[in-house]
């Protein structure tokens, strides 16, 4: 549909950046700032669309959102790589760890920066995986600013 077509290029036509920007291609990285509901609901489907051998998922979110429905709305199947964004209402890594063991995500790991998970992620990642970097403003701030060093 052209709603679709609108999200997949919504860096290209309105240049806002941390909505579904594509970082690099090999492995497929894209960032997305969606932190309620609504948004991650449409970042879930757009993983949901797009193709890709494994799904690494590089997650943090603030301490006054539902981290478990948050997390619920990401498939099971994938690498959950938790972490701390640089801000002190930033939940605890570990305790989204510990929310996400709760309701069945198997293959999961915590970091205390962004930086880490994003890299240890990013060695996990074969070149036709999708990692993806999200679940909140600050998550996805964190990784653009270390990405500009």
């Amino acid at each position: 549909t052209s709603i679709k077509e609108g999200f997949k290029n919504i860096i290209k036509n309105t240049a806002l950046r941390g909505r579904w920007q594509t970082l690099q291609t090999s492995p497929l990285t894209v960032c997305d700032t969606g932190h309620n509901k609504e948004g991650i609901e449409q970042v879930a489907g757009m993983i949901k669309n797009t193709q890709y051998k494994k799904l690494h998922l590089v997650l943090g979110v603030v301490n006054d959102k539902d981290a478990a429905s948050i997390l619920q709305a990401f498939p099971a199947n994938a690498a959950y790589y938790f972490c701390r964004a640089s801000i002190p209402r930033s939940l605890d890594a570990e305790e989204l760890k510990d929310t996400g063991k709760k309701i069945g995500l198997n293959d999961c790991e915590a970091f205390q920066s962004v930086p880490e998970a994003y890299e240890t992620a990013l060695r996990n990642c074969e070149s036709d995986d999708l990692l993806f970097i999200g679940g909140s403003t600050f998550v996805v701030a964190d990784l653009l600013e270390y990405l500009k060093k």
